[in-house]
Parts: structure tokens; sequence; C-alpha cells
């Protein structure tokens, strides 16, 4: 199908219907975030200095990248101190504005951007449930959790359009960016051409239903809730919204305004349906105007009495030997690990927020991030451990130089003799910044890498 045609049925509510169709046509501008979890804001630009970067407006931590560039190749992805990720696609998580300690979920988690990007908002305290209904998509999911270095997180696996029934009005925040017909996605690919239809369309807008009112009962009162989608179609947008609205009364549509960034009002008729009135507080984000993909977001309140939840920390476990080998090889003093649980979760240690350890609603696919392994009383950190605890380590640490670098994250021996190191695991540097783990034999240093993680 021609572009044209496909969105042809939505001139009558795009004014600029030509300039519309023009940006379609262009292909998108890369953007990406930084991620302040693993590193402060200006070592990460730094290391991007390479790169031709201008910062959106709506974060510090979003930018656009101006002209052609490997961006999955270059280190600060393999080191998951970026993530690229539209611009657009940014904005349901800034309208959702998690804060951290707070219980939020993303109902809709793969493959892991805005899942991530919650987490550095959060600062990587409270809990975030990351439930996702595909076993496949899982995977990915876990990946970029990893590369991230989140430790307040719990990943799940349950159907959205049931998630209320293990979690009635449970939420501080809820993320809903829902699947959909993916209309939006026709500047990345052009694939949507030649599998849109109106049928696809109204089954999406079912599915949607069922996620936005489940998502609504396991929301708190005085809880915020977004739903988002990346197509145009009314029917998976405000008629959406607006069957929620008439349902629950208590549901209120929230005005949604992103500093020195345009959105446009949600219409209100469509095709002969009249919807309520109140989805003109929907933003729709069209290509013209600020040059994205296009993009709907809602963002929703539950009014009634808030009833604190009922908490069970209990005992938290702290696993007091691999603390006392952390600081007796890496010098990371045992007390800036004492306000997070140290568990072991079926053959692993894993480090997380004590919310993410008292987490019992429902078997978790994972909680936290791997701690490490102890291998003849000697510890192994994990590798993602080490790029978010290793700024503490004042012993057992090496630093490399850039050629260097390339070769470790291939998972190549290094030669590199430095005197007063210890043999044993060593924690790599570059730039001051941890970047992984090694062992040393005197001589050189053999990469700890996971082969899934390596460069090539």
């Amino acid at each position: 199908m021609k572009l044209e045609k496909l969105y042809a049925r939505y001139e009558s509510i795009v004014p600029d219907f030509a300039s519309f169709l023009q940006y379609l046509r262009k292909p998108l501008v890369p953007s990406l975030r930084i991620n302040t979890l693993k590193a402060p804001r200006k070592k990460i630009v730094a290391l991007l200095a390479d790169v031709n970067l201008r910062q959106l407006p709506f974060s510090d931590d979003a930018f656009r990248v101006e002209g052609k560039y490997a961006l999955g190749k270059h280190l600060t992805h393999n080191l998951g101190l970026i993530y690229v990720q539209e611009a657009a696609s940014m904005l349901p998580v800034v309208v959702l504005d998690p804060q951290p300690g707070e219980v939020v979920m993303d109902l809709c988690a793969a493959p892991g951007s805005k899942t991530t990007q919650i987490g550095q908002i959060m600062h990587n305290r409270g809990l975030l449930v990351a439930n996702e209904i595909s076993r496949k998509r899982i995977r990915g999911l876990v990946h970029n959790i990893k590369r991230c270095g989140l430790i307040n997180e719990v990943v799940i696996s349950v159907s959205g359009q049931k998630a209320h029934r293990l979690f009635s009005d449970y939420f501080d925040r809820i993320l809903i960016d829902a699947p959909c017909s993916a209309e939006g996605t026709v500047r990345k690919s052009k694939a949507v051409l030649y599998h849109w239809g109106v049928k696809n369309i109204k089954r999406m807008s079912r599915i949607q239903i069922g996620l936005v009112v489940s998502g609504f009962r396991a929301l708190r009162p005085g809880g915020t809730m977004v739903y988002s989608t990346c197509t145009i179609a009314p029917e998976e947008n405000e008629m959406v919204v607006s069957y929620l609205l008439e349902k629950f009364p208590e549901a209120e549509l929230l005005p949604i305004k992103v500093e020195n960034f345009r959105v446009r009002k949600g219409i209100t008729q469509w095709e002969g349906t009249t919807f309520d009135r109140r989805v003109e507080n929907c933003a729709r984000i069209l290509p013209q105007d600020n040059d994205t993909a296009p993009f709907f977001i809602a963002k929703l309140t539950k009014r009634g009495v808030y009833r604190p939840r009922m908490d069970y920390l209990g005992k938290i476990e702290m696993d007091e030997a691999l603390l006392s080998n952390c600081a007796k090889q890496f010098g990371i003093s045992a007390e800036r690990l004492r306000s997070f649980a140290i568990f072991r979760h079926r053959n692993d240690n894993f480090i997380s927020t004590p919310e993410v350890f008292s987490f019992r609603e429902v078997n978790a696919v994972r909680k936290g991030l791997e701690f490490g392994r102890v291998y003849d009383h000697e510890l192994k950190p994990d590798n993602d451990f080490v790029q978010i605890f290793g700024h503490n380590a004042t012993k057992s640490v090496i630093e490399m130089q850039r050629w260097q670098v390339g070769k470790f994250l291939k998972g190549e021996i290094v030669k590199n003799d430095v005197s007063g190191i210890e043999k044993g695991f060593v924690i790599v540097n570059f730039k001051g910044l941890p970047i992984g783990v090694g062992k040393y034999n005197g001589k050189e240093i053999r990469s700890a890498i996971k082969r899934e993680r390596r460069t090539l």
C-alpha cells in the first residue's frame, strides 16, 4: 500500500496534511538518552565527543544526533551508558514523572526502552515492576535491564488484561505503552505499509481497552497512569481513553504540557462517533511539529481516598560473606551496600532494593542485578554490578588505555604489567569509569566480559 493511501483517512484531523505526509517520507533523526545510573552526565557526554549531539528540550539526558553514526557499536552503547531511543518515545515517561521510592509498573515493558528510562528517573530506588506477557520478548527486556544497571526492578510475565487481579489499587504510577498498529513507525521502517488494515486497528483497540481497564484498576487513588501508542488511529487513541472515562466516573484526564515541545489536542469526533470532550486533554504528537515519529499520550489519575499500602519488608537478606569479600578484594565498603538486599536466586547472587526483595505478589522472572559468584573464596563480581558500584573501589583496580579497552571488550587477553596489583580478579577502568572485570596473572588481564556482551 502506498503511504498516501494509508494515511488519507486522517486528512480531516490533520489541517496541515501536506506537511504531515512530507515528514512521514523523511527518515527519522536518531536520538539517544544518556544513562546517569552508571556515570555522571558530564563523563558520558565527554565519551561521546566524536558524536554531534544536540540536547532535546524536555530532558537534560536526551539528545538528538546530527549526522550518521553506528551508535550500536559505540563504546558508550556497549557499556550501557547510552540508550538509543526515538525522541517522541521518551515523552510518555517524561509525562509519567516517576519518583524515587515509588511503586511503579510498566505494563507492556519489552524491549525495555521505557522501563530503563523509568528506572533511571527513579534513581534506582523503590520498586519498578516490568511486565511482559511474551516470553520471547522477555530475553531482550532482561538484556536491556542488565545493560542499563537497574537494581530496583522485578520482571514478571502475566496477562496485562488481568494484572488488576493481582494488584488492585496497588501502584503509584503505571505506564501502558500499548501494543498498536504502529502507524507511527513508518519513518523508521516501511513494514507497516505491508501489514496495515482497519481490521487490525479494531483488533488492537479491543486489546488496548482491556489493558487500560486493568491498569486503571491496579492504580491506587491519587496515582498517575499514562497511556501511549505510536499510532495515529483514533480507534486506538481517543476512543480507548473515552471508553475508560465513561466506564470509571473516578477517572480524571489531566492536561499535558511538554516544555518547548509542540503537542496538539486530542480530537472529539471521528467518522460519526463523538468522544468524551475531556479527551481534548490528550496529546497528539505529529511528525511535522518537532521532526519526530507520531505519538499519542494520555495522562490520567484516579479520584478517591488513598489508603497507605501495607508494605511487607520483613527481614532483608544480607550475605555477609559477599560483603566481606567485596571489601577485602576491592575496597568497596560494606556500609555502601547495606541499604540494599543481597540474596541468592537460583544459581546466582543478586543485589536489589529492599522493596524488590520483599515483592511476593507473583513469581518473578528476575529481581534486581547480578552481584557475582565466589570461586575458592575469591569473589568474581558481575560486570554490570561493577559498572554501578565499582566507582567506590579502592583496591585491585587497573586503568586501561583506549586501544586496550577495545581488546578487553572483545573478550581478548590484554598485556598489562601493573605494579602493586595482586593476582586475581580486578576491576578494569577507562578514564576513571569501571567497565568490567578481568583476571590478572601479574603480566596480563584475561577479560571476563560475557560472550553475549562482547563487541565484534
